[in-house]
């Protein structure tokens, strides 16, 4: 059930009000600071992107001789918003597919998210990831990978707030997170997400790929660009 309890559409508010909701739980609003606009909550907000997936099969004897490269877009929309049981706003994330422009989006997903006073979070097809941690410094890491049962990836900012051009849209303030970065003789594995205030995640890349001999032979090579967003 939607809670009557929803956060401001400019976001920009100067204080922490708890509010009360049912059984006592308490719903914390986020205070305004650059930091929380890397990670838009309000509804109606969405990201289209331009996705490039090459994937390295694994019936070709690691020759590589089976690639096969995809590409398609993906539209995400902040739907509406409800209390969750530990009585943090949590947003639903409508998530569409194309496969060009002229087609028609078809839903294929729901995600969800949560903006709090330690860090941003997203649940993606039931996996929940630590995305942002505050305050955001050069000097943190944190485990994207606490919440879940993957394998421990230390996250860290590698650059914040700087103006970046990414596709053909430029932004005035930017944060890069590096997820994990191993490049070895059997194994290529790397993942980075890049943000825009007031706009969200503006960039994505996961590879992982193995390799046979020092050479990729097999996995996944994964691109996600923003190609538009709205409202502007």
């Amino acid at each position: 059930m939607k809670s009557m309890y929803l956060l401001p559409r400019t976001f920009l508010i100067f204080s922490v009000i708890i509010l009360s909701l049912g059984s006592c739980k308490k719903d914390t609003i986020i205070p305004a600071s650059p930091s929380y606009n890397y990670f838009p909550v309000d509804i109606g907000r969405w990201v289209e992107y331009d996705v490039d997936s090459i994937y390295h099969g694994e019936n070709d004897n690691n020759n590589d001789d089976s690639v096969y490269t995809f590409h398609f877009q993906i539209r995400e929309q902040i739907d509406s918003t409800f209390i969750n049981g530990e009585g943090e706003q949590t947003q639903i994330l409508a998530r569409y597919k194309r496969e060009t422009s002229t087609d028609n989006w078809n839903l294929i997903g729901i995600w969800t998210q949560i903006l709090n006073l330690n860090g941003a979070y997203r649940t993606e097809d039931n996996v929940p990831f630590h995305k942002l941690a505050f305050p955001i410094n050069s000097g943190i890491s944190w485990d994207g990978n606490a919440a879940n049962t993957l394998d421990e990836e230390l996250y860290y900012y590698d650059s914040f707030h700087t103006s970046s051009t990414v596709g053909s849209n430029s932004f005035d303030s930017t944060l890069t997170v590096i997820q994990v970065d191993e490049n070895n003789f059997i194994e290529r594995i790397y993942g980075v997400e890049k943000f825009a205030a007031g706009v969200g995640m503006i960039f994505k890349q996961r590879d992982d790929l193995g390799k046979r001999n020092g050479v990729v032979v097999k996995g996944l090579e994964y691109k996600m660009t923003i190609s538009d967003y709205g409202p502007r």
